[in-house]
């Protein structure tokens, strides 16, 4: 497709898309995003990018599914991108929370231990 054929929303799209995947790259980089993460991110750039610049993939897909209004079958797969990245999320946060617990209950059995041992010391001390 010629660069003049593009209409606005798909430059829009395209820039969108080259700001997502540079940042994801970027926070990778800079190990302020784990890998696992980015995944999803980079096939979100990637698909805004790939409908973006090949139009017609979309009008197709829509057809495909029997939305009449393409740009509704692009906002609804974004939709649904969303919610896998809130599935992931929430599947981390749940392993995090596990996690956390069973460290504060470590902790206060060490602490727990601690004072028992300093008990001990301070009888043996008199």
């Amino acid at each position: 497709m010629p660069a003049g054929s593009f209409d606005k929303i798909q430059w829009l799209g395209i820039i969108f898309s080259l700001i997502i995947l540079i940042s994801v790259i970027f926070l990778v980089r800079e190990r302020l995003i784990k890998e696992k993460y980015s995944l999803v991110w980079l096939l979100i750039g990637l698909f805004v990018f790939v409908m973006s610049v090949f139009r017609g993939l979309l009008e197709g897909f829509s057809a495909l599914i029997g939305v009449d209004y393409a740009p509704s079958a692009f906002f609804a797969l974004l939709i649904a991108f969303a919610y896998l990245l809130l599935l992931n999320l929430s599947v981390s946060i749940s392993g995090l929370k596990a996690q956390n617990k069973a460290i504060t209950q470590e902790v206060g059995l060490l602490r727990l231990r601690v004072e028992e041992l300093e008990k001990a010391r301070t009888r043996t001390d008199l």
